[in-house]
């Protein structure tokens, strides 16, 4: 966001519900897509915004799909990362395109992320996963693995991600807890 906003772009970045400094109280059973879809344009008017360029990674960048379906008017563009390339369609997660015992699919599975997670301090949890999603291939989990399964602990993390990012993301996560059913959002943002 610093480089966008170098690049002479309003870089306006946020936490969803129930992630992060957010204040407003997470409930798997109530909040989905289209809850948080009403945020991003509840966002965008509260800061008087007409248009944006958004930029959602990995499940945030559905979200950027979905606000563009629902609302183009309020779309400049949309910059996705960490999401693969989809043929356009119908609105749709298309979970038989993703190979068995990838993170999306085993993670989308009610309680099966918080089961795994329940493992682990949020500090490991939150290394597991930047050491897992650093590399250049899905991490796929076997038939009697879970996805921090495959993460060896000797392993360093990014030299991207210092110790310092860590603790940092990790006291965030211990305050709001760790939800990983859909929908997840953290590291999306919004250019001007």
């Amino acid at each position: 966001m610093i480089i966008v906003a170098n690049a002479g772009f309003r870089a306006i970045t946020f936490d969803f519900r129930g992630y992060g400094l957010s204040t407003i109280h997470w409930s798997q059973k109530k909040a989905n897509f289209n809850d948080l879809v009403v945020d991003i344009v509840a966002l965008l008017d509260s800061l008087a915004i007409d248009k944006a360029f958004l930029l959602g990674k990995n499940f945030g960048a559905i979200l950027a799909f979905m606000v563009a379906i629902i609302h183009p008017e309020r779309v400049l563009g949309i910059i996705t990362l960490g999401m693969p390339f989809r043929l356009p369609g119908p609105l749709g997660l298309q979970f038989n395109l993703l190979p068995k015992g990838s993170y999306v699919l085993r993670w989308a599975e009610p309680g099966r992320a918080e089961a795994g997670f329940g493992r682990f301090d949020a500090k490991t949890i939150i290394r597991n996963i930047y050491i897992l999603f650093s590399g250049s291939e899905l991490p796929i989990a076997g038939d009697d693995e879970e996805i921090m399964d495959l993460v060896d602990s000797s392993t360093p993390l990014p030299p991207w991600f210092t110790e310092e990012d860590l603790d940092v993301y990790a006291t965030l996560y211990q305050n709001s807890g760790l939800h990983c059913k859909f929908p997840t959002g953290v590291g999306n943002g919004i250019m001007v």
